[in-house]
């Protein structure tokens, strides 16, 4: 049983990819999607697959505080995991896709409420699941195969490619010490979030190159979304002009939803999807894991996933060279298509 791997500190996560494993080790989204296997997605569901350090958080925050118009006296936030969560994460090794539907409609709370009252409300007016895949995991949801009877809705979020690699900088060293020794010692604490963050940049910059280990973060993510872009069930946003202009964003996406706002419901929801809002808040964005009580504490540390949040650090993190590097590879990728190129270094705004 390759899950035995995990059991071997610090290292255990390498064994486990030397003998096939997928990688990252706890996301396993394949049979979620797949025809025969998807009879958990309702109509009007929202899939919030942004790319990685790309504002997925925040859009998820941001959906659900839509879909309840504010109101957190009656529906609180309590975790994304809680309200939004991301099916595709395994809870502990060697789980499967049965075994996870089954507790996150059974798992009864610490407080003795069920968790399913949390993402799957019946009030809510739609449900909301995070992901960070690209559409050909959904093409049974999005373009020529769409299942018809179910229109589920999907937001996607790209950003400036170097402020997506200086974000991912500290990001493996942001996990928590429970969950990455769950795991086999992965993510690896590499430095990043201290001061090797600009040595571990230059390595992740390399990496999330096209063709890299984690070339698919980027260039895969922005290409094939970018196809399906003017599909009437897809959203896709940019992270920067949602940082300049958040009003317009949330309206863009109660439309997109389907939801009617009144002036008052629509300047609350702005209120708490802004950065100083999450930011006092960085409690409800640790990633708890329901479905493994044994795991005590949280995916990520406290306050990791409302870290920055800014426009620009790309330009001043790295070197001219690295930066020349980039701006060769997005010419090479993007160039056939100069809309598609300006979009995604600048945003529309």
């Amino acid at each position: 049983n390759p899950s035995y791997f995990f059991l071997v500190p610090n290292v255990g996560f390498i064994l486990y990819a030397i003998s096939g494993g997928n990688m990252p080790p706890f996301i396993i989204p394949e049979t979620l999607y797949e025809e025969g296997h998807s009879d958990w997605l309702q109509t009007n569901d929202v899939i919030v697959s942004a790319a990685a350090k790309s504002g997925t958080t925040w859009m998820l925050f941001c959906s659900h505080q839509i879909r309840v118009k504010g109101n957190d006296e009656k529906y609180p936030f309590k975790d994304i995991m809680y309200n939004t969560p991301w099916m595709e994460l395994a809870t502990k090794p060697g789980d499967t896709w049965g075994e996870r539907h089954l507790l996150w409609n059974t798992t009864i709370l610490p407080d003795g409420t069920p968790l399913k009252d949390e993402w799957d409300h019946p009030d809510y007016p739609f449900r909301v699941f995070k992901s960070h895949q690209t559409p050909d995991t959904f093409e049974n949801f999005i373009g020529d195969k769409k299942n018809k009877k179910k229109n589920v809705k999907f937001l996607a979020m790209a950003r400036n490619g170097l402020d997506q690699v200086a974000s991912a900088a500290p990001f493996f060293d942001n996990h928590s010490d429970e969950f990455r020794k769950l795991w086999g010692g992965f993510p690896p604490a590499d430095g990043g979030s201290g001061p090797k963050r600009a040595k571990v940049a230059s390595e992740r910059l390399q990496q999330m190159l096209p063709g890299n280990i984690f070339g698919a973060w980027h260039f895969d993510y922005v290409n094939k979304w970018w196809e399906v872009k003017d599909e009437e069930n897809v959203l896709l946003l940019h992270f920067s002009d949602a940082k300049k202009d958040l009003p317009g964003t949330v309206s863009q996406l109660a439309d997109f939803y389907g939801v009617k706002l009144s002036k008052e419901e629509k300047n609350k929801i702005v209120d708490k999807c802004g950065f100083e809002y999450m930011k006092k808040n960085t409690h409800l964005f640790n990633y708890k894991v329901p479905l493994n009580p044994n795991l005590k504490g949280t995916v990520m540390k406290n306050g990791s996933m409302t870290r920055k949040g800014t426009i620009g650090d790309g330009k001043i993190i790295f070197t001219e060279e690295e930066k020349a590097t980039w701006i060769e590879a997005e010419e090479k990728e993007f160039g056939d298509d100069p809309e598609k190129l300006n979009w995604i270094r600048n945003g529309r705004l």
